[in-house]
């Protein structure tokens, strides 16, 4: 699906933005997202998940992106580090080298494996932050106006390996390189101004505990969101962990059933995010729970690449979008679950 499908099917800018940015768009020479993105009318984070979306690859985040391990920069030559547009962010539990490219292909990663003799996971992100940090890492000489030419590997830089081994992609990947990195340390900078839904982020990447993660995820919906259920999946049903709202006091108690469809079992059944309302018990149950939500959201909590529980969410205080927080913040709770679980 084209990267303009996937903007307009998760409402992500306005139809009569996209148009009028598409028409401007050929003497900027910027890609869609990273033109929408230099207008601040996309945030990055959600330009790296609709990207991993359209591609397959999971999503480098911002905070990935800040985090990047500069030690692995010597493993690859600067001059095809700036021609393939890539940034090693760190070492995966398995010891593979996590990369973010910003044109991720089967090919790039066996050119990659093949020149550093290690596994590689690539993921992708938004051209304008990695073309920046690409050019600050390898000392590109180009001027900082001009994008980055497009010069993938071929295949004679692939070795040995035959193009049957490199071409499939696996039908599955995990969302973003949360799922892959080891635990990063946070880096030594100046103090800088940063929205709320980022330092809440960085809060969860900090906690020790799935049940401090928890807390600092519901302290951050009770105030983003009126209601809001977080349920662990259990079989066949959905188990309350906690809750925000009237109903939801005791939320431990809430079970919901999903062989009747929900957002809920949506959620779980596609590992995406759903705002889709089937007319069903159970979603008459989730929809009482919620405080019949004119706009209710559930996101997908994955670990190791499995639907670990959904969090779901009535309406947001605010008139603004609030899917691509919710997106974040189920993804940030995922990799807290990860971590307790090596």
């Amino acid at each position: 699906m084209r990267i303009g499908e996937l903007l307009l099917l998760h409402e992500r800018v306005d139809p009569w933005v996209l148009t009028n940015t598409l028409k401007g768009q050929a003497p900027t020479r910027q890609r869609l997202v990273s033109l929408l993105i230099s207008r601040a009318q996309l945030d990055p984070d959600d330009g790296a998940m609709l990207l991993r979306e359209q591609l397959g690859y999971p999503a480098a985040m911002q905070r990935h992106l800040e985090r990047a391990d500069r030690s692995l920069l010597s493993l690859f030559p600067p001059e095809l580090g700036a021609r393939w547009v890539i940034l090693p962010l760190g070492r995966a539990r398995t010891g593979a080298i996590v990369v973010a490219a910003r044109d991720p292909t089967p090919i790039l990663t066996a050119a990659l494996e093949h020149i550093t003799k290690q596994s590689i996971v690539l993921a992708v992100t938004p051209s304008l932050q990695l073309e920046k940090l690409v050019r600050a890492a390898y000392g590109v000489a180009l001027p900082a106006d001009e994008p980055l030419p497009e010069s993938p590997p071929t295949l004679s830089e692939i070795g040995n390996a035959r193009i049957d081994d490199v071409l499939p992609l696996p039908i599955r990947r995990a969302r973003t390189v949360s799922y892959h990195l080891n635990g990063m340390d946070l880096p030594d900078r100046p103090q800088r101004a940063v929205a709320p839904i980022d330092e809440i982020l960085r809060d969860i990447d900090r906690a020790i505990t799935p049940a401090t993660a928890e807390r600092i995820v519901m302290t951050y919906v009770a105030r983003r969101w009126k209601t809001a259920l977080l349920a662990r999946i259990n079989g066949d049903v959905a188990l309350g962990v906690r809750g925000h709202g009237p109903r939801l006091m005791k939320a431990e108690l809430v079970t919901v059933p999903l062989m009747s469809p929900s957002l809920i079992s949506l959620a779980r059944d596609t590992g995406r995010l759903t705002t889709e309302l089937p007319s069903s018990a159970s979603q008459t149950q989730l929809t009482d729970l919620l405080e019949s939500p004119r706009t209710p959201i559930a996101a997908p909590v994955l670990v190791a690449d499995k639907v670990h529980s959904v969090l779901a969410v009535g309406d947001a205080h605010i008139g603004s979008d609030s899917r691509g927080e919710l997106d974040r913040l189920a993804d940030a709770l995922g990799w807290a679950y990860e971590r307790s679980v090596r």
